[in-house]
């Protein structure tokens, strides 16, 4: 049995019934769910609009009789009133009369994050959070809001409506109640209400919340701080080329270009895709100039032939060809070489496992202090 509080939370415009829907169909889904408390974001203009309609109408009290005479336990629950409308406030405080610029739904995203933060941080509540009612911004920023502040039993939803009722009914369907009758303004067709059930859609959603939270000391009040502040621990959201690499024949492409570069800038490019620490990478550039067999193979062989790396005097040449190699990269449309070629002293951040290697294992039969023996990995 579940004793956590269970809460609704739904963003609204000037349609109160996606509330009423949501709390409906809640209600008549196979593991019933029946809130103890609903809280609503929303502006002024809204909230005029739901108090007429749902108390001043008595939609609200028809609605429990409704449930009640179906058997939901309704006692004690379901709790709605004048402290459950949670305004949106602009600069001065004052509520909000529509969310029609940027400022104003960055208001109201810092607002429904500070309200859903004192809910996400009692162990005790369950929070169950519909995205139906408000502009289109409103509830993507709530949406947003639960990715951050999400926990593992929080629940978001959407209302589907039935087609039919696309554009509206005369009168307003608030829920489906028995005896009524409701007729869609598109089709002009009138419907039994009790048949019209909507369907309660559960949005999956990332839960954020754990990548981060161990890392901050507090939640940043602010949604724009937040957002900023898990950017910089979440892993960067690239969408990396697809390299491929020849470590015998020496050539590499990215996204099917081939990248025209000199044998030093090949050879670095083999350690760091191989994932080699940079601490030992002066070291085996040296030991590749000595390495045995190399006649063998026409890159390597050329590699030693040249003046870079083949002293210890030369920690310096490896920035300098990490420059080259980053600038040939770039030129064929690598606009994150960084992530492969590190700046000096940045990690590498490039997918290194998604790297297509082939003739590999021919490369390192005569050149072992190269590359790694993690060979299973490489794609021959």
């Amino acid at each position: 049995m579940n004793k956590k509080r269970q809460i609704l939370v739904a963003g609204m415009g000037t349609s109160p019934a996606v509330l009423t829907n949501a709390v409906w169909a809640l209600a008549h889904q196979k593991k019933p769910i029946v809130p103890d408390e609903i809280v609503v974001f929303i502006t002024k203009n809204g909230k005029t609009l739901l108090k007429k309609a749902l108390f001043d109408g008595g939609v609200w009290a028809d609605m429990l009789k409704c449930l009640a005479r179906e058997g939901v336990d309704v006692e004690g629950k379901l709790m709605f009133g004048e402290t459950s409308i949670r305004s949106i406030p602009d600069v001065k405080g004052n509520e909000i009369d529509d969310l029609r610029t940027g400022e104003d739904n960055l208001r109201a995203a810092d607002f429904m994050l500070a309200q859903l933060r004192q809910y996400t941080e009692d162990s005790g509540v369950e929070l169950h959070v519909s995205i139906a009612g408000g502009r289109k911004t409103m509830s993507a920023l709530l949406f947003s809001c639960m990715t951050l502040l999400g926990r593992e039993d929080d629940k978001v939803y959407h209302v589907l409506l039935p087609s039919e009722f696309e554009g509206g009914t005369e009168p307003v369907f608030y829920f489906p109640k028995k005896g009524a009758k409701y007729k869609a303004r598109i089709a002009g067709k009138t419907y039994q209400g009790a048949k019209m059930q909507g369907e309660l859609f559960e949005v999956p959603f990332v839960r954020m919340r754990g990548w981060y939270q161990d890392k901050f000391k507090s939640i940043p009040p602010s949604y724009r701080t937040l957002i900023s502040r898990v950017q910089e621990v979440a892993p960067p959201a690239i969408a990396y080329p697809e390299i491929e690499i020849d470590a015998w024949n020496g050539w590499v492409k990215v996204d099917g270009k081939l990248v025209p570069m000199s044998k030093p800038c090949f050879a670095m490019l083999l350690l760091l895709a191989d994932g080699c620490p940079a601490k030992d990478i002066h070291g085996k550039l040296l030991a590749l100039h000595k390495q045995p067999g190399a006649a063998k193979c026409d890159w390597l062989a050329s590699f030693q032939e040249g003046s870079r790396f083949a002293d210890e005097n030369c920690p310096e040449d490896i920035y300098k060809v990490q420059s080259e190699l980053r600038k040939k990269l770039k030129d064929v449309g690598f606009s994150v070489a960084e992530s492969l070629v590190p700046q000096r002293g940045a990690p590498l951040t490039f997918p290194i496992a998604h790297i297509k290697w082939r003739n590999v294992s021919t490369l390192a039969d005569i050149c072992g202090c190269l590359l790694s023996r993690r060979r299973d990995r490489y794609v021959v």
